[in-house]
C-alpha cells in the first residue's frame, strides 16, 4: 500500500490553503471541534480515492462532491478546489504525486505515470476502508447480524461471497416459486380433466371406467391399465367431428357460473386484511417509511453520543429526548415489518384465488370461441389477462399498496357484461340438439385425451420444476456450508486478533477477554466475554466506551486480515475519543507495538489525548499539527509549537497587540494543562473540572521545580555528579526565568487575561511575550521539542524524560 509524504490542499471543504509534511510517519491533527480537522481527512481521502465518505451513504441524498466538496466560497469554481498528495509506495520503493480536482474527481493527474504507479494508485482507490470515522466505529459491534456480515465482508473484499449467496438464495426462491406455480397449474388441469370425466376421485380405476364406457359405445377395445403414454381416444375415427362435448361444456360453464355467483364471498377475508393494512399506512404514512429506514434507525440509535443526532446532525435538547425519539421510530419500523408480512401473506392467498378462477375461465373461453361467440370470448380473455396482472401485483408490497381502490370495489373486478354473456352462451349450448351416443362418446374421448395430455404436460413441468428447485436448494445449502467453513476459519483469525488487541488496550482490566464471531446464512453473530461470566452480545453488559474500543480493535483486526503487512496507512477521524480515557496509553502501545509500520493519520478534538500520543512516542512535535481555531475566511488556524513565538513576534512587529495577545493566551491554555497532566501537578480541586490558567500555572511551576530537585537528590545518592549538575542547572534556569519570577503576579493579576493584554502597547507587551517564551522553554527538550513528562504516571514517578530520551532524569534515589 502507501505511506503519505506530504499534502497540499486548496479550497477543499473548510480548508482554504494548507501544506502538511507527514514524513511517512504516524501523524496527529488536534484542535477543538469545528477547527477543520476532519477537512484534512476529507481532503486526503478525496485525493486518494476520488470520494469523500462524509458526503456519501445513507442520510446524504442531497449532498455531492461537486457541490459540497469545494470551500463554500468556491462552490461555483470547483476548478479552484484540489488536493495534491506526495505518496511513497513501499512495495515499489517509489514516490509519486497525485493531483485531483473537485471538478474532475475521476481524472487525477499522476506523476510519474508509470504502469506500476498507476496500478498502485488504482489499488489504493479500491480501498476506501482505510478511512475510519467515529460514526463508523460501532457499525461492526452494535448492529444487526445481517448488516454486520455485509459491512465486514465489504471491508474484507468478500462481498462477492455474500452476493453469490444472495444470488443462489434468489434462484432458490424463484425456482421454489415456479414449483408452486407448476403445482397450481397441475392442480387446475387435473380439475378441468376431472370435471370433464365427471368422476368423484381422480384415480386410474374411475378414469378408466368413464373412458371405457364411451369406448364400448364405439365398439373400441377397453383400456386395461392407465400408463403415462396411454391414449384415451385410441381408435376413434378421424374426420370432421364437433369440437367439444356438450355435457362436458355445460359442466365447465356451470363451474364458472358457480364461482361468478359466489364471487362476492371469495377472498373477502384476505381483501379485508389488505384494506385494513392499507388504511393503517394511509393514516400513518410514516409506517411505510419506517419499514424502509429500519436498518438506518438501528444504526443511528447505536451511534448516539450526546444531543446531536448522528443521522441528520440536528441538535436536540438532551440525549435522552433524542434516544426516545429514535426508539419510537424503531418501534414503528417493527410494527411496519409485521404489517408488511400480513399484507404479503394475504396477497399470496388472494393470488391463489386468482389462479383458481383463471383456471375455470380458460376452458369456457375456448367453448365461446368454438361457438362463434367472439364477444364473450374477448370478455373472458380480457378478464384472464386482468387477473394475471392482479396476481403479479399481489406478490409485492409496492404492488399491493396500489390496489386500494380495486379491493374496495371488488378485487376480482368481474366484467359487468359477463353474467349476461354466460347466460347467452349457456342458452346456446342448451339449444343445441343432444349429441347422439356415438358423437357423445367420440367427443368425450377426444376431449378427455386433450385434457389428460394437458395434465401430463403440467405434471412433467412440475417434475422439472421440483428437480430444479431441489437442485437450487442443494446448491444453496452446499455453498452456505462451504462458505461458513471458510468464513469460520477466516473469522477465527479475526476474532483472535480482535481479542488480543482489545486485551492490550484494557490491560489490567479484562485479561481473559475473548470474542466469538459466528457466520450463518448471511448473518454474523458476535458474542464477547464479560469478566469470565459468559459470552454475551457486546451491548448486554459492556459500557459504551468499551463497545467503542471493541469497534476500533475489530477494525484493526479486519484490516490486518485484509492487507497483512501491506496495512501501512489508515485515516482515523476522531475515533480514538471513543476509547476510555484510562486506556489511551495502552492504545498508544497497541499502535506502536502491533502496527509499527502503519502510518496512522489521527484527528482528535481532545488536546490531552494529542499530548498523550506525543508523550508515548506515537507522534512527535514534528509529526503533529494543532489547529487553534477556524474561520470561513481563513480556514484552520494552525498553531505550531515550534513557530508560535515567531508568529507572535510577527504580529507584534505589525503592531497587532490584540492578535499577539490572543495567540499567547491560546498557547498557554493549550500547553499548561498538558504540562499539569504530564508532570502530575497538584491543583486545587474543582468539581466542574474547569481549571483556569491561574489555577494550573503556579502548580505546574512548583511541580517542575520539585521534580528537578528530586532528580538532583537522586543523582547525588547515586554519586552521579554529572546528572546532579544537569538537574540543578535546569532547576536554576527555571528559577531564573523571568516568567517564573513573576508567575504569582501574573496568576493573581487580571493582566494574565489576554483582554487586558490587548490594551497594552507594543513595548508594554514585549516583556510579557519574552517572559512566557522563556518560561515555556524550561519545560521542553531542546532536541526533540517535546514536553517533559514523568513515568510512570502517579504519585511515585521514577523518571522525568522527553520523547527522544535526550533528557532522562532518574527520580528514584539509591536505597539506604
Amino acid at each position: 500500500m502507501i505511506k503519505l509524504e506530504s499534502a497540499h490542499i486548496e479550497e477543499v471543504r473548510g480548508i482554504r490553503k494548507l501544506d502538511i509534511d507527514f514524513k511517512r510517519k504516524k501523524f496527529a491533527v488536534s484542535g477543538p471541534n469545528g477547527s477543520g480537522k476532519s477537512g484534512v481527512i476529507d481532503a486526503i481521502e478525496f485525493g486518494l480515492t476520488g470520494d469523500i465518505g462524509r458526503l456519501a451513504g445513507k442520510g446524504t441524498k442531497q449532498l455531492s462532491i461537486k457541490e459540497h466538496g469545494p470551500h463554500v466560497d468556491k462552490v461555483k469554481f470547483p476548478n479552484a478546489a484540489f488536493v495534491q498528495l506526495s505518496v511513497f509506495f513501499p512495495g515499489l520503493n517509489k514516490s509519486a504525486t497525485i493531483t485531483r480536482s473537485i471538478s474532475a474527481p475521476q481524472k487525477p493527474t499522476i506523476e510519474p505515470a508509470d504502469a506500476d504507479v498507476l496500478a498502485a494508485f488504482k489499488e489504493v482507490e479500491e480501498h476506501p476502508e482505510i478511512t475510519l470515522s467515529r460514526r463508523e466505529v460501532l457499525k461492526f459491534i452494535i448492529t444487526e447480524p445481517t448488516t454486520r456480515s455485509q459491512d465486514i465482508q465489504i471491508i474484507l473484499k468478500l462481498d462477492g461471497i455474500g452476493q453469490t449467496r444472495s444470488a443462489l438464495n434468489t434462484a432458490q426462491n424463484t425456482l421454489k416459486k415456479k414449483q408452486g406455480q407448476a403445482e397450481s397449474a397441475k392442480h387446475e388441469r387435473r380439475e378441468v380433466l376431472v370435471r370433464h370425466l365427471n368422476v368423484k376421485n381422480f384415480d386410474a380405476r374411475e378414469v378408466l371406467e368413464a373412458v371405457n364406457l364411451r369406448r364400448e359405445a364405439l365398439d373400441l377395445p377397453k383400456i386395461s391399465t392407465l400408463e403415462a403414454d396411454t391414449k384415451l381416444d385410441a381408435g376413434v375415427a378421424g374426420g370432421k367431428a364437433p369440437e367439444f362435448n356438450k355435457q362436458s361444456a355445460l359442466r365447465d360453464l356451470k363451474a364458472l357460473d358457480d364461482v361468478v355467483a359466489g364471487l362476492a364471498a371469495v377472498g373477502k377475508k384476505q381483501a379485508s386484511v389488505i384494506l385494513d393494512g392499507l388504511g393503517r399506512l394511509e393514516a400513518d404514512p410514516g409506517l411505510l417509511t419506517m419499514l424502509h429506514r429500519r436498518t438506518l434507525i438501528e444504526k443511528g440509535l447505536s451511534l448516539v453520543d450526546g444531543a446531536e443526532c448522528p443521522l441528520c446532525d440536528h441538535e436536540w435538547d438532551d440525549e435522552g429526548q433524542l434516544r426516545d425519539h429514535l426508539r419510537i421510530k424503531l418501534a414503528k419500523s417493527q410494527e411496519a415489518g409485521k404489517l408488511n408480512d400480513a399484507l404479503l401473506n394475504a396477497g399470496g392467498e388472494l393470488s391463489g384465488e386468482t389462479s383458481r378462477i383463471a383456471g375455470l375461465i380458460n376452458p369456457v373461453t375456448k367453448i365461446a370461441a368454438a361457438e362463434g361467440e367472439a364477444e364473450t370470448a374477448a370478455i373472458l380473455s380480457g378478464w384472464t389477462k386482468d387477473l394475471d396482472q392482479l396476481r403479479g401485483s399481489l406478490e409485492t408490497l409496492d404492488g399491493i399498496t396500489g390496489l386500494k381502490d380495486r379491493l374496495g370495489k371488488g378485487w376480482a373486478d368481474m366484467p359487468p357484461d359477463l353474467p349476461k354473456a354466460l347466460q347467452n352462451l349457456r342458452a346456446k349450448l342448451n339449444a343445441k340438439p343432444d349429441q347422439s351416443a356415438r358423437i357423445d362418446a367420440q367427443t368425450f374421448l377426444t376431449t378427455a385425451q386433450a385434457r389428460i395430455a394437458d395434465y401430463r404436460d403440467a405434471s412433467r413441468v412440475l417434475v422439472r420444476s421440483a428437480r430444479a428447485a431441489d437442485a437450487a436448494k442443494s446448491a444453496y445449502d452446499a455453498y452456505c456450508r462451504a462458505m461458513e467453513d471458510e468464513l469460520n476459519t477466516l473469522y477465527q483469525d479475526v476474532q483472535e486478533d480482535f481479542s488480543s488487541f482489545y486485551k492490550i488496550i484494557n490491560e489490567g482490566d479484562e485479561e481473559q477477554f475473548a470474542a466469538q464471531l459466528t457466520p450463518t446464512e448471511g448473518r454474523l453473530d458476535l458474542l464477547v466475554n464479560f469478566y469470565e461470566k459468559g459470552l454475551f452480545p457486546p451491548a448486554a453488559f459492556h459500557s459504551e466506551g468499551h463497545q467503542d474500543g471493541m469497534g476500533v480493535c475489530l477494525y484493526f483486526a479486519l484490516m490486518k486480515r485484509l492487507l497483512g503487512n501491506r496495512f501501512t496507512f489508515a485515516l482515523l477521524d476522531d475515533v480514538v475519543m471513543s476509547v476510555d480515557v484510562g486506556h489511551r496509553y495502552q492504545f498508544c502501545k497497541l499502535l506502536k507495538e502491533q502496527f509499527p509500520d502503519t502510518q496512522f493519520v489521527i484527528t482528535t478534538h481532545d488536546r490531552l489525548w494529542a499530548e498523550q500520543m506525543r508523550s508515548a512516542g506515537v507522534v512527535s512535535s514534528k509529526t503533529s499539527l494543532v489547529f487553534q481555531n477556524w474561520t470561513v475566511d481563513t480556514g484552520p488556524i494552525v498553531e505550531s509549537d515550534e513557530e508560535i513565538w515567531v508568529d507572535i513576534d510577527a504580529a507584534l512587529s505589525k503592531g497587532k497587540v490584540p492578535v499577539a495577545a490572543a495567540m499567547v493566551r491560546h498557547h498557554l491554555e493549550y500547553a499548561v494543562p498538558h504540562l499539569a497532566e504530564n508532570l502530575g501537578a497538584r491543583a486545587v480541586f474543582r468539581s466542574d473540572g474547569a481549571y483556569e490558567l491561574g489555577d494550573l500555572l503556579p502548580s505546574v511551576l512548583a511541580r517542575m521545580g520539585e521534580l528537578f530537585g528530586k532528580a538532583a537528590d537522586a543523582a547525588n545518592s547515586w554519586s552521579d555528579a554529572e546528572a546532579r549538575q544537569a538537574a540543578s542547572d535546569r532547576k536554576s534556569k527555571l528559577s531564573a526565568s523571568n516568567g517564573a519570577s513573576n508567575v504569582e503576579q501574573w496568576a493573581v493579576n487580571k493582566a494574565v487575561h489576554y483582554n487586558a493584554w490587548a490594551n497594552f502597547g507594543k513595548k508594554d507587551f514585549q516583556p510579557v511575550v519574552a517572559a512566557f517564551k522563556d518560561l515555556m522553554a524550561q519545560f521542553r527538550c531542546e532536541k526533540c521539542q517535546s514536553w517533559l513528562y514523568i513515568t510512570p504516571k502517579g504519585s511515585s514517578p521514577e523518571t522525568l524524560r522527553c520523547s527522544c530520551s535526550a533528557i532522562s532524569m532518574n527520580l528514584k534515589g539509591k536505597p539506604k
